[in-house]
């Protein structure tokens, strides 16, 4: 009896890959792979030793991997593993770069932040993919983007909207939510038939076939194929129209509120003045941060609509580029659309 009380782990113990028995308390401990690749980033600066092509993506990987399995939470019978470790990880990156920007309203302070925004969307875009690695944190970076800029267009601009405009911004809002939700959760249909068709192909992130696969897609963490692919899509237009309407909406209200005759004036005098100046209400200020991180997301989201319209319209997904054209564009979409 006083084995088997010896072997039981406490609420904050839990078992290692490896086998041996960690404490949360210890996430920092033992970080072979982190401190081997760190000494491989300084060889490689001071002795021109690079690290790279699979032996570098093989350590990225486990990298990511052992910080997973650290994130846990005291649990009765031993740690459990944090749910969604990337959506979390993604709420505090948020929640820290908004706070730095709200530091200062010294113009290039706030782009410094949105660009480093930017560029760390990018950076884990592509260690996504080239990894391969699968993540909720670009999920989780959507969602939170549509959360935090509804919060300022409820404080800032829903008080003097009209209601045709109101009801018209939700139905979009709708629209994308449920389209994103489902081109998220629907999952790739499981039949030998149909990958026996020939009309499957493999994916090396979501590691099975896809049916009608198009591409891998790291801002849904799926593959978009035939199980999603009208939803993605979908998802694209409304949210490419809402990101622009709210930025419209947005530095229109602004502009009111200052007296400005338009736009263009609006941009001229925070470009003179090197600030952009606060509009609080209720505690919310600064709200033209929201609008360029919001014409930022709707360029992009066009850019991937574009992209598909062209794919749908030749009747060729990526997997299938390089092949003859055997229908023209209405028919591809009407065949687009049944499928």
């Amino acid at each position: 009896m006083s084995d088997l009380e010896d072997e039981e782990m406490t609420c904050c113990e839990y078992v290692r890959e490896d086998g041996e028995v960690r404490h949360i308390l210890q996430c920092f401990c033992e970080c072979n792979d982190l401190d081997s690749l760190a000494d491989d980033c300084i060889k490689s600066c001071c002795e021109g030793r690079r690290l790279q092509g699979p032996a570098l993506r093989d350590k990225l990987r486990r990298v990511c991997r052992s910080a997973a399995e650290r994130a846990r939470l005291p649990w009765p019978g031993g740690a459990a593993p944090l749910p969604w470790p990337g959506a979390w990880a993604a709420l505090g990156v948020a929640w820290m770069m908004r706070r730095c920007m709200e530091l200062s309203t010294w113009l290039p302070w706030v782009a410094c932040w949105l660009l480093l925004g930017a560029g760390h969307l990018v950076g884990i875009h592509l260690l996504c993919l080239t990894l391969p690695l699968r993540s909720e944190y670009l999920v989780a970076w959507v969602l939170l983007s549509i959360m935090g800029l509804y919060d300022d267009y409820l404080h800032l601009v829903y008080p003097h909207q009209p209601w045709l405009w109101f009801c018209l911004s939700h139905l979009l809002l709708l629209e994308v939510l449920f389209s994103f939700a489902a081109s998220v959760f629907l999952r790739p249909k499981q039949d030998q038939d149909l990958a026996s068709s020939g009309a499957s192909w493999p994916c090396k992130i979501c590691g099975h076939s896809i049916h009608g696969r198009d591409h891998h897609c790291v801002w849904i963490n799926q593959c978009v194929g035939s199980h999603n692919h009208r939803s993605f899509v979908l998802f694209l237009v409304g949210l490419t129209l809402l990101a622009w309407a709210y930025a419209f909406m947005l530095c229109e209200e602004f502009a009111s509120a200052r007296g400005q005759v338009s736009l263009p004036d609006l941009w001229a005098s925070l470009w003179s003045a090197q600030r952009i100046p606060c509009h609080a209400v209720d505690g919310h200020g600064q709200p033209l941060e929201g609008a360029i991180y919001a014409t930022a997301g709707g360029i992009f989201t066009m850019v991937l609509l574009i992209a598909q319209v062209v794919s749908i319209s030749t009747g060729l997904t990526n997997q299938r580029r390089g092949k003859p054209r055997i229908r023209n564009a209405i028919q591809n979409w009407i065949t687009w659309a049944k499928a």
